[in-house]
């Protein structure tokens, strides 16, 4: 036998003293399908016409290597600017739910 004693279901105290407000919003996953849905939509409309997809064939054709690597470094920032956004709606969300889960109950000023 074992010396470890022994505790019921009813007498362990939560994990959190304050239930959160409801399922939080994954706002990484909004931004980042509304970003893609977005690249998409501007995707089918250069191919969807043969003259757009031949001028968009001729624009990459024709260019060089340093508009390449600036094409490229405006898509990094573009990303990193997105991620910075999704980051930032986090934290709103967080420092609300933190807000709300200190909030005291207003005295009333009511005489009774």
């Amino acid at each position: 036998m074992t010396d470890a004693s022994t505790v019921t279901l009813g007498e362990l105290a939560p994990a959190s003293p304050a239930s959160p407000t409801g399922p939080r919003v994954r706002w990484a996953a909004i931004v980042w399908g509304m970003t893609f849905a977005a690249m998409a939509a501007a995707g089918y409309a250069f191919i969807s016409s043969p003259a757009t997809m031949r001028a968009l064939t001729d624009t990459i054709a024709a260019a060089d290597l340093a508009s390449a690597i600036a094409v490229g470094l405006l898509l990094v920032g573009a990303l990193l600017a997105i991620a910075g956004v999704a980051g930032l709606l986090r934290v709103g969300q967080r420092s609300l739910a933190q807000r709300r889960m200190h909030q005291i109950a207003p005295e009333s000023t009511r005489q009774t």
